[in-house]
């Protein structure tokens, strides 16, 4: 009795359809959530999907799954890493793996420090401070304009408007407040 009655609840189990609930930027990532939370996919070719769209399987099996997209009309094929997570879990996630609609926008500053920091580039911004670590590309000066895509931490390329050269750069942190650059360019720079 006991097996029959586990076989039924795990078989009531197996199915668990999803509404996506991210992917436009995310790459072949996908975030779903279903009623027992969200789930982190990893498709093949997520094209056609769309944030709304419903997936119908099971998105809370670990591992290789098939699902369906009847707004899409095709089948998406995708490895589930992630399972059950809440509302802020996910919002981790989403964080990592896709690039913000504000990341698209370009950024520009001056740079405040540059000499004797190494590779470390301070620049001044409406939104605060930038600290970028200079990996290729040309030298910056204090005072010169820095524009680019560097509204997201991660690699990204910029441009020396004064020497017209670009720059890939890291960008290791966002909109610091001026007390706060001012901690990180004592600690980097020497005089």
């Amino acid at each position: 009795m006991y097996a029959v009655l586990g076989l039924f609840y795990g078989m009531a189990a197996a199915r668990a359809d999803g509404t996506v609930y991210r992917v436009a930027g995310c790459g072949g990532y996908l975030f779903v959530s279903s009623q027992f939370g969200y789930s982190v996919l990893r498709a093949d070719s997520a094209g056609g999907v769309k944030e709304g769209d419903t997936l119908t399987g099971n998105v809370e099996e670990i591992g290789q799954v098939s699902l369906f997209d009847p707004t899409a009309g095709r089948s998406v094929f995708a490895q589930i890493s992630d399972r059950r997570l809440t509302l802020p879990e996910v919002a981790q996630r989403i964080a990592i793996r896709c690039r913000s609609p504000q990341a698209a926008d370009l950024t520009s500053g001056y740079v405040s420090q540059a000499s004797n920091c190494g590779n470390k580039i301070f620049v001044s911004t409406p939104q605060g401070y930038a600290v970028l670590d200079r990996i290729a590309g040309g030298t910056v000066a204090d005072g010169d304009t820095l524009s680019g895509n560097f509204n997201k931490p991660g690699r990204a390329t910029v441009q020396d408007q004064q020497s017209n050269a670009p720059l890939v750069v890291f960008v290791e942190d966002l909109w610091l407040p001026k007390s706060a650059a001012e901690r990180k360019m004592t600690a980097s720079c020497h005089k």
